[in-house]
């Protein structure tokens, strides 16, 4: 029985049927065996629970933390690029040579290789900025200061990108150390989903052995086991990919494939067979097919050489001719 196919939905449905007093709890309890079980069942189908509401509560963090890297990032990258502009065009404003080639210095020094950096994750983005925090001389500082931006200055503006990089930093960190939770690697390996998945199949195991010791009459064995085998059945459906709807498909198309390998039973009054398909696939064209036919007819059912017969049948019965291909054998 593969147990370990099952959702957190479908193992929560199974034990909270073997728990609730109204339900099957008191067939367990009748059962020397599975008493004492209990009180496992309880502590499995509540970790059950309380891994689900974990993992949920960790998602909905990680998606308000991707939602605010985003914001965040679109600061550091306009920041960025703003800076960047700006002290390219103050040195192509510059008249005086050596004023042209100080802002050109200051801009190599923040941006080594350019923009590149703004496509990178946000991890070498928080990196890059400590890096180039640490490249920015007091002397570069009080230029910066000095050139005017809309409000402000330009060094508040790269302090403004720097941060940006800063809190995109510690954002990443929060996003990897909460998807770390839930691995099987994970410093506390007694948490996560995983665990509580393995403690609920060890559990229901447990109770399918103490089942089989017990015997119960096969009402009891019915009413417990009977929910477990069928949610087993659609997990194991459903790790197949579909492969029962498909087989379903082939067979719904089964005796089409089998009436479609037999002529038309029917005749005209002459004695002439109908323009239904034959097994062959080519029309009737008023004469009977030259060919053998439908597969699992007997032997002795070939039709002539192709002419039609040109007498009159009796009335009432189909020419010789035309009968017998319309006998199928499956």
């Amino acid at each position: 029985m593969a147990l370990r196919d099952l959702s957190p939905r479908q193992m929560v449905q199974i034990t909270a049927a073997w728990l609730d007093p109204e339900r099957e709890r008191p067939r367990l309890v009748s059962l020397k065996r599975c008493a004492p079980l209990l009180e496992d069942i309880e502590a499995a189908h509540d970790g059950i629970l309380k891994a689900h509401r974990k993992q949920k509560k960790e998602t909905d963090e990680i998606a308000e933390i991707q939602q605010r890297q985003v914001a965040v990032d679109q600061l550091h990258d306009r920041k960025a690029r703003g800076a960047h502009a700006v002290l390219t065009g103050f040195a192509d404003l510059a008249d005086d040579p050596e004023d042209a080639a100080r802002y050109l210095e200051i801009r190599d020094q923040l941006f080594t290789d350019g923009l590149k950096f703004i496509t990178a994750s946000y991890s070498d983005e928080a990196g890059e900025v400590k890096l180039a925090r640490d490249r920015l001389t007091p002397e570069s500082k009080a230029t910066l200061k000095a050139l005017p931006t809309p409000g402000s200055n330009l060094l508040k503006a790269v302090q403004a990108w720097f941060a940006a990089g800063d809190e995109l930093g510690k954002l990443d960190a929060q996003r990897i150390h909460l998807e770390a939770q839930d691995r099987p690697e994970a410093a506390d390996p007694r948490g996560g989903q995983l665990r509580a998945r393995n403690r609920w199949i060890k559990v229901v195991r447990s109770v399918l052995q103490m089942l089989e010791l017990e015997a119960p009459d096969e009402e009891m064995t019915r009413r417990l086991l009977a929910p477990l085998e069928r949610e087993v059945a659609k997990a194991e459906r459903r790790r197949a990919g579909g492969r029962d709807e498909e087989t379903g498909a082939e067979d719904s198309a089964a005796p089409g494939a089998s009436s479609a390998g037999a002529p038309a039973t029917g005749t005209s009054a002459t004695g002439t067979p109908t323009t239904s398909t034959p097994a062959t696939g080519t029309p009737a064209t008023g004469a009977p097919a030259t060919g053998a036919p439908a597969t699992g007819a007997p032997g002795t059912g070939a039709p002539g050489t192709g002419t039609p017969a040109t007498g009159t049948p009796a009335t009432g019965a189909p020419a010789p001719d035309a009968a017998a291909p319309g006998i199928g054998v499956n």
